[in-house]
């Protein structure tokens, strides 16, 4: 068995744990997937670079000190682990909200707005990630429609390739088009869905 060389932990702890940190928070905001080791390692290094880039001018007084006394233990672990965190909360929301790229594109170069790519890959992870709270129509490709509650009980996977949802709560919809509520949920497989109508709950709770 080979014995890990402790220079190359520490470089891997500095150089490449603050991205991984960071791109693990941000992916809990969006569609919660991480890119394999391979994938990834790039990313984690770049982003580790940036952020020790942005943090220097602060942290650069604890590079002289051992992570053995409390206080080098204390500072270490906000600059390696905490740090990381609140940077991919900050990253996550401000993706999942839009915020840096609806700046971006209201600012204009030479007459032109900076248009960018939206962050979050599909319209699925998109609309999940925002609708935490509603009520929706689900149509299946056999016509099937189901109203339903979609609320903290529910569920919608985040895999590409397993496309399913739990709603906690379904309704009937009588002549007159009330929803009467029932006392079950609904699962609905990976490949049966043709749309989903939403509608936000606007009064709370899941009376519609």
């Amino acid at each position: 068995m080979t014995e890990l060389d402790p220079e190359k932990l520490r470089l891997f702890w500095f150089f490449a744990m603050p991205g991984v940190i960071i791109l693990y928070v941000r992916a809990q905001f969006l569609t919660g997937r991480m890119p394999s080791a391979a994938e990834g390692l790039i990313a984690y290094l770049v982003v580790s670079i940036v952020y020790h880039a942005l943090l220097f001018p602060v942290a650069s007084p604890l590079y002289g000190v051992a992570v053995t006394s409390f206080g080098g233990g204390v500072g270490w672990f906000a600059y390696i682990l905490a740090g990381p965190a609140a940077a991919g909360v900050i990253s996550g929301l401000a993706a999942q909200r839009g915020w840096i790229r609806n700046i971006l594109n209201s600012l204009k170069f030479n007459k032109l707005p900076l248009r960018t790519v939206h962050s979050i890959p599909s319209a699925w992870d998109w609309k999940f990630s925002q609708c935490t709270d509603c009520f929706v129509m689900v149509v299946l490709k056999d016509a099937t429609k189901w109203a339903g509650y979609l609320g903290e009980q529910s569920f919608i996977s985040s895999a590409p390739a397993e496309r399913d949802i739990f709603l906690e709560k379904v309704y009937e919809i009588d002549p007159e088009n009330n929803w009467i509520p029932r006392t079950s949920g609904v699962w609905i497989g990976h490949g049966e869905i043709q749309s989903i109508e939403f509608w936000p709950n606007a009064q709370g709770g899941d009376d519609a």
